[in-house]
């Protein structure tokens, strides 16, 4: 005999496993347990949509400005290389606008009180807006500077 070194392998038959417990329905109540899902799938669903901006500003904004056109010629060098000019070279130049008074608009313009003469203007939207003027020399003709027109308003939407 072999003794105790004989290896036992048990085998389980599946049709002595028990069988998986089936869910029914109560005997009284059918319904019971069930959710029940209804409504009318025709209906139209409205959604309301809305959306908006707004946007504001802390430093004055620029309306308008009158500028002079001037042209700059360049200077010539000088013979020698010393102190002194050297004339005008009137082949090479640049055309340039040289403000001389700008109109900015404060922040909140419109929205405040009424305010005294001479520091509002009127839209022609019937508000207010407070203006802010800055004034700046003029240019002068120089031997290399000339003026081209004067008083052009240049304004901010253009």
């Amino acid at each position: 005999m072999a003794g105790f070194e004989v290896v036992v392998r048990p085998v389980i038959f599946p049709d002595i496993r028990p069988r998986a417990k089936q869910s029914l329905a109560p005997q009284d109540d059918p319904e019971k347990g069930l959710a029940v899902i209804s409504g009318n799938p025709a209906e139209a669903v409205g959604l309301s949509y809305s959306w908006s901006a707004s946007a504001s500003y802390s430093k004055p904004r620029e309306k308008w400005r009158r500028v002079d056109g001037v042209r700059v010629f360049q200077m010539k060098e000088p013979e020698g290389g010393g102190g002194g000019g050297g004339g005008v070279n009137r082949k090479n130049y640049i055309d340039a606008e040289v403000a001389n008074k700008i109109a900015m608009e404060e922040p909140g313009g419109g929205q405040g009180p009424v305010l005294p003469p001479g520091t509002a203007e009127q839209t022609p939207g019937g508000l207010q807006e407070a203006l802010q003027y800055y004034y700046y020399q003029r240019q002068r003709e120089d031997s290399n500077i000339e003026i081209l027109q004067r008083n052009t308003m240049r304004y901010a939407d253009e």
